[in-house]
C-alpha cells in the first residue's frame, strides 16, 4: 500500500533533478551532473533521494527498479504502483521518454504523498481508468507513522522485530517475532442489536505443525503488541491490542469483539439495507511465517465480516484530489517556501466539514488562516460543487471507487487527478483525535 510522507521541500529544492527526469527513460537515467547529486549536498541530497523514491515508486511496477551510479556510490529505488510502466494507460517510462499524460500521473501521485507534518501515513490512491490499481487485501501494517529520529524512517512495531535468539514468539503473549497477515472489516453495530458483537475466525487447514499457532488480533489496520503503548505515546491513538490466543490445529477459533473504529451510517455494510450501521477494522498476526496458514472468518455472509477486505472496503473517507505538473514547476519568488506553486494544486472533497483546514494541516502544519497568508501559492478549493462553489473538478460515479477527474485550473484540464482516501479522518491531522473538527460528514450519496 502506498504512504503519505514527502516534504514539500524536496519539490521546491529540485527543479535540476525535475527537468532531467522530464527529458530521460528512467532506465538509462544519469544524475552524475546533476545537483544535488553530483555535489553530495549532506542537506539536499537526502530530499532528492526522497523524491526519486516517490517518482519512481508510482510511476514503475513492482520489480522493476531504477539504478543509478554517481561516482563510487550506488543509488537504488524500486516501483510499486505502475502508473507509467509497460502497457499502462500513459504510457511506458522505464522504455521511452515519458508522455504529458505520464508526467501529469505522476505529479499527482507525488503530490497526494505530502506531509508536512513529518508522519508515514497508508493512504488509498484512486485515479482515472487503470492508472491506480485497488487491492484485493490489505496487509497489516507493521511499521508506525512516527519516524525514527536518527534515521528519519518509520519506526517498526516491536512485535514484528526478530526475537533472540531469532524464531518465532514462543507465546501468545510475546512481543518479538510475529508475521503479518491482513486488514478485516466487520460490522460493530447495527440499530436494533442489544450488544456488541462477535467475531470468529478459525485457523484454516494448511497448517500441518504439532504445534499451536499464536493469533493475535488488533484493532485497526496496524498489527501490535500484546502490551499497549501509554496514554501519551501518539501510537497509542492507532495501535492497539484486542486479544492473543493460541489455535492447537485446523478449525481452532478465535473470538473477540468488533472494534467501533470505522465510518457509521445508513447502509455502510449492506447498501441495500436502510438501518444505521457501524463498521470496525481489525489486523491479524500469526506466529507462523508461511503465508499458507492464516485464519478465516467462521460465520455466515450476512454478519458483515471481510476478512481479508478490500482496500475500498477499508479505505472510505474522500481526503480530496491532487493534480498538475511538478516537472514543469518553479517555485514562487514571492513566497519561496510555499507549496503548491505554479502547476501544483490540491482540492478538497466534499465530505470535509472543514476541508480547507484540513489540507492546511496536512501540507502545511499551519492553522487555515496562517497557511493562506503564509504558505500556500494556490489555495486548495472544494473539488466538487459544495456551499455556492462550482467547484475545481468533476466528481464521477463509481460507488466506493468514486473519483475526481477531470479538475481544471487557470484554464488547464487535467485529467490525471490522482484521489485519496483514507482509513480514518484524522490520519493526517496532527490532532489525532481531530478535535478542533466538527463531527465527520458522511457523504451518503457515495458509498
Amino acid at each position: 500500500m502506498p504512504k503519505n510522507g514527502i516534504s514539500a521541500e524536496a519539490l521546491r529544492a529540485n527543479s535540476e533533478l525535475l527537468e532531467r527526469l522530464r527529458t530521460s527513460k528512467l532506465n538509462s537515467l544519469k544524475l552524475d551532473d546533476v545537483k544535488p547529486f553530483s555535489t553530495q549536498d549532506p542537506t539536499l541530497e537526502p530530499l532528492a533521494v526522497q523524491l526519486m523514491h516517490y517518482i519512481v515508486s508510482f510511476a514503475l511496477n513492482e520489480g522493476q527498479k531504477v539504478s543509478v551510479r554517481v561516482g563510487n556510490k550506488r543509488y537504488e529505488w524500486n516501483g510499486q504502483i505502475g502508473a507509467c510502466a509497460r502497457g499502462g494507460p500513459v504510457g511506458d517510462w522505464f522504455n521511452q521518454l515519458p508522455s504529458p499524460e505520464c508526467l501529469q500521473a505522476v505529479s499527482a501521485g507525488v503530490l497526494a504523498r505530502v506531509n508536512a507534518l513529518n508522519k508515514v501515513v497508508v493512504l488509498s490512491m484512486r485515479g482515472p481508468g487503470d492508472l491506480v490499481a485497488l487491492h484485493d487485501k490489505v496487509p497489516a501494517e507493521t511499521m508506525s507513522r512516527e519516524r525514527n529520529t536518527s534515521t528519519g524512517q518509520a519506526t517498526t512495531i516491536e512485535s514484528f522485530a526478530a526475537c533472540n535468539p531469532v524464531g518465532r514468539p514462543n507465546q501468545a503473549t510475546s512481543d518479538c517475532g510475529w508475521s503479518a497477515r491482513y486488514v478485516g472489516q466487520c460490522l460493530a453495530q447495527r440499530s436494533g442489536d442489544t450488544g456488541p458483537r462477535t467475531v470468529r475466525l478459525k485457523l484454516n487447514s494448511a497448517h500441518p505443525r504439532s504445534f499451536p499457532v499464536f493469533v493475535r488480533v488488533c484493532a485497526g489496520i496496524h498489527g501490535c503488541n500484546h502490551v499497549d503503548y501509554g496514554a501519551a505515546d501518539p501510537r497509542s491513538r492507532y495501535i492497539k491490542h484486542i486479544k492473543s490466543d493460541a489455535l492447537d490445529g485446523p478449525g481452532d477459533t478465535v473470538d473477540f469483539t468488533c472494534p467501533a473504529n470505522g465510518p457509521a451510517g445508513v447502509g455502510i455494510v449492506d447498501e441495500a439495507n436502510s438501518t444505521f450501521e457501524q463498521v470496525g477494522y481489525f489486523s491479524v498476526m500469526l506466529s507462523e511465517p508461511n503465508f499458507s496458514v492464516d485464519v478465516k472468518f467462521a460465520g455466515s455472509n450476512g454478519d458483515g465480516v471481510r476478512y481479508p477486505a478490500k482496500e475500498a472496503e477499508l479505505f472510505r473517507y474522500r481526503e480530496g484530489a491532487f493534480y498538475g505538473n511538478i516537472f514543469d514547476s518553479v517555485p514562487n519568488d514571492a513566497r519561496p517556501d510555499g507549496v503548491l506553486f505554479d502547476k501544483q494544486y490540491a482540492c478538497y472533497g466534499e465530505d470535509w466539514d472543514q476541508g480547507a483546514a484540513n489540507l492546511a494541516d496536512r501540507l502545511c502544519a499551519l492553522p487555515a488562516s496562517d497557511a493562506a497568508a503564509q504558505c500556500f501559492v494556490h489555495e486548495p478549493k472544494p473539488c466538487s460543487p459544495f456551499n455556492g462553489n462550482p467547484g475545481a473538478c468533476i466528481r464521477s460515479a463509481g460507488g466506493r471507487r468514486s473519483i475526481y477527474t477531470p479538475c481544471d485550473e487557470t484554464g488547464a484540464n487535467w485529467k490525471y487527478p490522482v484521489t485519496v482516501y483514507l482509513n480514518h479522518p484524522c490520519d493526517l491531522r496532527s490532532d489525532s483525535e481531530c478535535s478542533s473538527f466538527k463531527r465527520w460528514l458522511i457523504d451518503r450519496s457515495l458509498r
